[in-house]
């Protein structure tokens, strides 16, 4: 009887660890994902390290989801083209129909507020998209701000002078150069890109933001169709999930 009981113990201890070679590559990848190097306050360089509410997020669903993020954060952009030629996923990317036809997307990570703004004395009424025609704004390249902007954007309706930077864009509008610039994130957003620059931060009270902003717009971490991480986007969104019971440091 012995025997036969350490003979079990065996087969059990080895149908045991066959079950854990199996399950745990798929269970834990490492993942590369490219993002903004130039959005704050949500994702940002900090002292040479990516920072800022999605950064945050991504981190905490590492220790649910027992997958590994590599984030590496680029001008946007780059890192939209480095992401549709499949070498790695995309944070922060916005949802769009030509998009979904390339990439898997996650459950919205973030809802960002998309404001206009311009100078004091320059204020001008905006309730619809019309309302932008002969406006001269400035936007970054390679971004979406939601299909309906878009498509105003590509019928000419709405003129979009495409930068790098928020930074830039805002001292454009300083100089005249432009009626209004977009600025993400709601006044966080503003908050931080004027603090950044110190002519911005002595200009700080001749901006001023429109009450309406241009469009409320939800934040995703999506992968290339080709690269096959769908099970990676399901545990990160069951992760999001539990993330979200945590109100208190749900990092936005």
């Amino acid at each position: 009887m012995s025997y036969g009981f350490a003979g079990g113990t065996r087969r059990l201890a080895l149908v045991l660890l066959c079950w854990a070679m199996w399950v745990a590559p798929a269970a834990a990848e490492t993942l590369i994902v490219f993002g903004d190097d130039a959005y704050a306050p949500v994702i940002h360089m900090k002292q040479g390290q990516p920072d800022g509410a999605l950064v945050r997020l991504l981190k905490r669903a590492e220790s649910l989801t027992g997958d590994h993020y590599d984030l590496r954060l680029v001008p946007w952009k780059r890192a939209y083209e480095l992401a549709r030629r499949g070498e790695g996923g995309l944070i922060g990317v916005s949802y769009t129909q030509e998009r979904a036809a390339i990439f898997d997307y996650s459950k919205s990570m973030y809802d960002d507020d998309i404001r206009i703004v311009t100078l004091k004395g320059r204020e001008f009424a905006f309730a619809e998209l019309s309302d932008l025609k002969g406006k001269l704004l400035g936007g970054v390249r390679g971004a979406s701000y939601g299909e309906a902007v878009d498509k105003a954007i590509a019928a000419g309706l709405i003129q979009v002078d495409r930068d790098i930077g928020q930074v830039s864009r805002l001292r454009k509008v300083l100089a005249g150069r432009l009626d209004a610039a977009l600025v993400g994130n709601g006044p966080a957003g503003f908050d931080a890109v004027i603090d950044s620059h110190p002519e911005l931060q002595a200009n700080r009270d001749k901006f001023v933001a429109l009450v309406k902003p241009l469009a409320r717009d939800p934040l995703y971490l999506a992968f290339p169709k080709e690269l096959g991480k769908s099970a990676a986007l399901a545990r990160f969104n069951e992760a999001l999930d539990k993330l979200r019971k945590e109100p208190a440091r749900a990092g936005r």
